[in-house]
Parts: structure tokens; C-alpha cells; sequence
């Protein structure tokens, strides 16, 4: 790998004063948030409590995703596959084979892992609609792989499948709070996880691709081996939502593998925000509040929900959270001027 250049002083002053304030902005938001998600439960009825489990489900999905989307550059419509191989893994491992739930957790994790690092060689080598679209392929082979196994109950899918067991500490996961203070506390180590990645120089070298790929390959990089890695930890988050997702439901069938599903994941991340860390989050919890909002007035909410992405991508500049954070912005720089 060729050597870089160091950057002059000037440069370097400016880039370690908007890391400091990018460090100082994430903890502004990260503190506030995981004070809400802990006090929420505690407050709110059963109904409310399996929607917030959902949406951090889906928050760590969408969060795994956005490290291709927002910071690769990278579009996938397959990585409901994933989600689903994370999910029927872990109810082989527990359910037909007995094993410990927190052993089939951990071996879908390394599942969405392995098969996503064996796709992503394949697929990176690729870019834009030809991305997009092997990914779709690989995503539609999963599903009709498990929509045709009868040890995996086929159509039918596969009920009764456990939660991981807390008694050693105490708690019983089938209480629903119990199961989401666990989700959450998964969450919490899957953000941690990918804020390390995204601020090391792995990281930098993912937003320099999806800035400029051809400059980053005349300072030295070989672009394909980041690109496949970003992809394997996407997938291998993936898995572990998908783990979670059918301790929670207590069911698991093909429908979670449809390439529906990986629009659904991609909506989300868009309406969130695809470069904002936090985006995932927002969109995850607009899109399960809205859908469980409107499923209950109309049959008609996928076309609502089309409207809703138009209307975020024609008029909120980088989603919600972008949205959120030009507001605040103006607002701050208004008292300043008083």
C-alpha cells in the first residue's frame, strides 16, 4: 500500500477541530437517547413496549446496513437474507438441536458473518445497479432455498422457538420488558461497535470511497478488500437482528428473506438519514410508529408510505436526521444573533 502524504498543520488543526465537535455532537445525542429508550418501557404499556423492541431490532439491521449505504456507498437489496440466516440459525441451533439460545445467538452472528464476507467477494467487484442487483439475486436464492426446506418447515416456517435464558442473573426473558432492556443493551454494543469502525482509519477510507473511489485507488488502496469487510460486519449485524427478531416473534418463516423486506431496511435508512450515525434509529422508529399507526386504518400503507419517502427525499435534505439537524442549527444560530 502506497504512503500517503501528511496533511500541513492547518489541515490537520481543521480535521481534529471537526472531530472534536463531531465526537462532542454524537455524545450530545447518545446520552439524551439512551435515556429515553431506558425510561420508555418503564412507562408504557405491553403493546408499546413490543413496538420498541421492534424498532431497536430494526435499528441494528439498518444501522449495519447504513455502513454500506451512507458511508461505502454501496445500494443492497439483498440483505434480508441475512436478517433471515441470523434468524433460522438460531432456531436450528436452539430449537431442533437444543442447544443454548446464547449459543445459536452467537453462531448466527458468525453466520451473517462468514456468508456475508463470501457474498460480498463476489458481489463488490461490481458497483451501482450491477451491485444492487447481484445482491438481489444472492437475496432471492436465500429465500427460495428456505421456502423449499422441509427441515426448516418450508412455507410454513417454524413456531415455539426460545429466548435466551437470563435466570442466571435473575430475570426472566419472556417478560416483555425484561427482552427489551436485552435488545437494548445489544443495540447498545452494535452502535458502539460501528462508531469504532466508522472513526478509525477503516472507516475514513469507506467515506473516502464513497467520496471519490478512483482517488483512493491513486493514493494506494485496494478498494475491493474494504468494500468486502464493510459488507461482512453489515451482514454480521444483520445476523444478529435476525437472532433477536425471532426470539421475539417466536417465528421464523421465508417471508423475513423477501426482497420486500430488504426494500423495507433500505426505506428506513433513507428516511432516517443514510450519513448520519443515528439515522438508522430514526428511521426504524418513524417507519414501525407510522406502520403500526396506519395498518390499523387502512390496508393501503405501503402506498402511503411511498408518498412519505418522495416527499423525504424531495424535501428533507439527508432525512430526518439531516432534517433535525439543519433545524437546530438555524435555531442556534438565531439566539446567537439576539
Amino acid at each position: 500500500m502506497a504512503e500517503v502524504q501528511q496533511a500541513d498543520p492547518q489541515t490537520s488543526a481543521v480535521a481534529m477541530a471537526a472531530d472534536r465537535a463531531e465526537s462532542r455532537t454524537f455524545w450530545i445525542v447518545a446520552v439524551p437517547g439512551l435515556a429515553v429508550l431506558t425510561i420508555a418501557p418503564l412507562l408504557s404499556g405491553a403493546y408499546f413496549v413490543a413496538l420498541l423492541t421492534e424498532i431497536l431490532i430494526f435499528a441494528i439491521l439498518t444501522s449495519g446496513l447504513n455502513l454500506l449505504v451512507g458511508y461505502t456507498g454501496l445500494v443492497s437489496l439483498g440483505h434480508a437474507a441475512f436478517l433471515g440466516v441470523g434468524a433460522y440459525v438460531t432456531a436450528i441451533i436452539s430449537l431442533l438441536w437444543g442447544y443454548p439460545v446464547w449459543l445459536a445467538m452467537i453462531a448466527a452472528v458468525a453466520a451473517g458473518l462468514v456468508i456475508s464476507c463470501l457474498i460480498g467477494v463476489l458481489s463488490v467487484r461490481t458497483r451501482g445497479v450491477q451491485f444492487l442487483l447481484i445482491t438481489l439475486a444472492f437475496g432471492q436464492l436465500f429465500h427460495a432455498v428456505a421456502e423449499k426446506s422441509r427441515y426448516t418447515g418450508g412455507d410454513d416456517g417454524m413456531t415455539r422457538i426460545p429466548r435466551i435464558n437470563l435466570e442466571f442473573i435473575g430475570l426472566d426473558s419472556s417478560d416483555a420488558q425484561v427482552f427489551y432492556f436485552f435488545v437494548l443493551a445489544c443495540f447498545v454494543v452494535a452502535l458502539f461497535f460501528l462508531r469504532i469502525v466508522v472513526r478509525s482509519p477503516f472507516g475514513r477510507v469507506l467515506i473516502g470511497i464513497r467520496e471519490n473511489e478512483k482517488r483512493v485507488q491513486a493514493v494506494g488502496y485496494r478498494i475491493s478488500p474494504y468494500k468486502s469487510l464493510a459488507f461482512a460486519f453489515s451482514g454480521m449485524l444483520a445476523g444478529l437482528s435476525g437472532s433477536l427478531w425471532v426470539q421475539h416473534t417466536y417465528f421464523i418463516n421465508p417471508h423475513l428473506m423477501t426482497w420486500q423486506m430488504s426494500g423495507e431496511a433500505l426505506l428506513m435508512v433513507i428516511i432516517g438519514g443514510s450519513q448520519a450515525f443515528f439515522g438508522p434509529l430514526l428511521g426504524s422508529a418513524f417507519y414501525v410508529l407510522l406502520k403500526s399507526y396506519l395498518s390499523t386504518i387502512t390496508d393501503a400503507y405501503l402506498v402511503i408510505f411511498g408518498l412519505m419517502f418522495v416527499f423525504v427525499v424531495a424535501f428533507f435534505n439527508g432525512g430526518i436526521a439531516g432534517f433535525t439537524s439543519s433545524m437546530a442549527a438555524r435555531v442556534l444560530a438565531f439566539w446567537r444573533r439576539r
